[in-house]
């Protein structure tokens, strides 16, 4: 994370703990701005709140690295994160940390309608995106969503870095979307944001290019913040498993985000 993105977060989080009652006990969740996005996290939180209400969950979008520097700093209770290979890092040197999966959505190519990708999985499409020079728009911000598209690249032997075509936002999933769109390009994006965002986009989804995006939920020290923990322990319980089930039919009609 920059040091001006981290000075921006941490301000962020300086207003919220000036936000919390004195009745209530603050959880900050670090969370994917994907999550975010979508309103998914925004549903969890109002459906936490309803059989919790002495606890405060105050959710901060950020990418997966920004959450985990976020936890390493001590600025966050418990982070829903989508880089597993960042996470087994953190995990390494945290053994007080309790890991568990969340749920899983998906990711898959998106394009401007006039763009015509015939492709028969998501290796392919980039290798078409390449070879057609289509310009194609990267969160580069560390998260899971930036991660799984540089491994994807990596799969096809396409080193996208150096070409003009390769076009870097830096932010979340909402906001490169809203770049792609206006681009008339390329992205990979994440299925929950794309729904929440699509009635303002004309990108539309490349077939055959869906892959799993597994999210885990990780409490930073659970022994030391109790609130955190049950947090936790209600999201993989069958009254979480409910309410992840309830928000999907309410923000998208259809199961998203899926619980194992």
């Amino acid at each position: 994370m920059s040091r001006r993105r981290l000075a921006s977060v941490a301000a962020v989080l300086l207003v919220l703990a000036g936000c919390s009652s004195s009745t209530q006990t603050r959880v900050i969740v670090g969370a994917g701005t994907s999550l975010v996005d979508s309103r998914f996290m925004a549903e969890i939180v109002d459906a936490y709140g309803e059989i919790e209400p002495s606890t405060q969950l105050s959710v901060v979008g950020v990418s997966s690295a920004e959450a985990i520097a976020l936890a390493q700093a001590g600025e966050a209770d418990v982070i829903v994160t989508h880089n597993r290979e960042a996470l087994d890092e953190y995990m390494a040197q945290h053994s007080e940390s309790v890991r568990s999966v969340a749920f899983a959505s998906s990711f898959f190519i998106v394009a401007d309608p006039a763009i015509e990708i015939a492709a028969a999985s998501l290796e392919d499409a980039l290798s078409v995106i390449a070879a057609r020079a289509y310009p194609f728009v990267s969160r580069d911000d560390g998260s899971g969503t930036n991660v799984a598209e540089l491994a994807a690249w990596d799969r096809t032997g396409i080193d996208p870095s150096v070409e003009p075509w390769y076009i870097r936002t830096g932010t979340g999933m909402g906001a490169t979307l809203q770049v792609a769109d206006q681009r008339h390009a390329t992205t990979l994006a994440e299925h929950g944001a794309f729904l929440a965002s699509m009635s303002v986009l004309s990108l539309v989804p490349v077939a055959n290019t869906t892959i799993d995006n597994p999210y885990d939920l990780t409490v930073i020290d659970p022994t030391d913040n109790r609130a955190a923990a049950a947090f936790a322990e209600w999201m993989t319980s069958p009254d979480g498993v409910a309410a992840i089930g309830q928000a999907n039919s309410r923000l998208f009609d259809q199961q998203v985000y899926v619980a194992p």
